[in-house]
């Protein structure tokens, strides 16, 4: 599938949302009535499910409480010369905030998701595997402090088992941090996990974020992301420089020169990629659209530049909507 008529047919479609876009939603009143019933089922489903576990769990305190629970369900069309395809993902968190020892229950489809998002696409194509795969979800219980984590360290300690042939169980532990500078007003943000499977052996992720605010609309950005993993005895990683634009309440634009590598192989340095990065609020904060044209550079011998686009769907089902995630 070429690529340019698919950028002509998206961009056909985001014109025609916003011809009837609404103050909260670009979704015309039809395709409304037809989405807001399934959501309203689905996120009472999520709320009442997270709130029953969290009282067999816990206490009555977990009937009026604030919940954290969320379903995440994700569909991205991916095209690339030769290699064109849908990609779905499922991310289900139970929050059990009235527990003892604050619990979460994880359900995903894909425990290989990389811990920063923007750059998975060039990560994932190193290590290769699709997201929506039987062997790759999992379930588990991740116990996880409620810290300030501008203050302290966020520690979480988890189990559970990945899907597969055979079980693969894991334990795993998480930390977070921030640190803020008020007077640079630069703000970084650590995230990392180590994860012991039985099967597949060690598997050690981090990820530093270091942001800045430019202006009230604008802000500068830098990621770096790294992995290993025993089974595969390599380090993946990424560096992302980015520039982040809020073009008004519901709309984002960021800008992102991505360098992806492995520590194996005749180059360190697999691939250069330029990204375009539009997310939309086209419903209620629930509903986002994100269409990412990429211009890739492979280093790999043989292998010419090429252009790639991800249109992607997302929908959260949650109780509260006005947090982030």
């Amino acid at each position: 599938m070429k690529v340019a008529p698919a950028v002509a047919v998206i961009g056909l479609f985001a014109g025609l949302l916003s011809n009837v876009a609404h103050a909260d939603s670009d979704l015309p009143v039809w395709l409304q009535e037809r989405f807001e019933p399934v959501h309203y089922d689905l996120t009472r489903m999520v709320d009442n499910t997270a709130r029953n576990l969290d009282q067999f769990f816990g206490t009555e305190d977990s009937l009026f409480v604030e919940n954290q629970s969320f379903l995440r369900v994700a569909l991205d069309t991916r095209l690339q010369p030769g290699d064109s395809k849908l990609d779905p993902s499922v991310r289900f968190r139970v929050d059990m905030p009235t527990t003892k020892k604050r619990l979460r229950l994880i359900i995903e489809s894909d425990i290989e998701e990389p811990l920063n998002r923007l750059s998975e696409q060039g990560i994932r194509e190193v290590r290769g595997g699709e997201r929506f795969d039987t062997s790759n979800s999992a379930v588990g219980l991740e116990q996880r402090s409620s810290n300030d984590p501008s203050e302290s360290w966020v520690q979480g300690l988890g189990l559970g088992v990945k899907f597969g042939a055979p079980l693969d169980p894991y334990i795993r532990y998480s930390a977070l941090r921030q640190w803020n500078f008020s007077e640079s007003k630069w703000q970084l943000n650590s995230s990392s996990r180590v994860t012991q499977f039985n099967q597949r052996g060690l598997q050690v992720r981090t990820n530093f974020d270091v942001n800045k605010p430019l202006a009230d609309d604008v802000a500068l950005r830098f990621q770096t992301y790294a992995e290993f993993e025993e089974m595969r005895d390599s380090t993946v990683f990424s560096q992302t420089a980015e520039i982040n634009r809020i073009l008004d309440s519901r709309t984002a634009l960021r800008y992102a020169l991505i360098v992806v590598g492995e520590d194996r192989g005749p180059n360190t340095i697999k691939d250069y990629i330029l990204q375009a990065y539009y997310r939309r609020d086209i419903h209620k904060n629930v509903l986002f659209m994100d269409i990412i044209p990429e211009i890739h550079f492979p280093t790999e011998a043989g292998r010419d530049p090429y252009l790639a686009l991800t249109f992607r769907l997302e929908a959260f089902f949650r109780g509260n909507f006005s947090r982030a995630l």
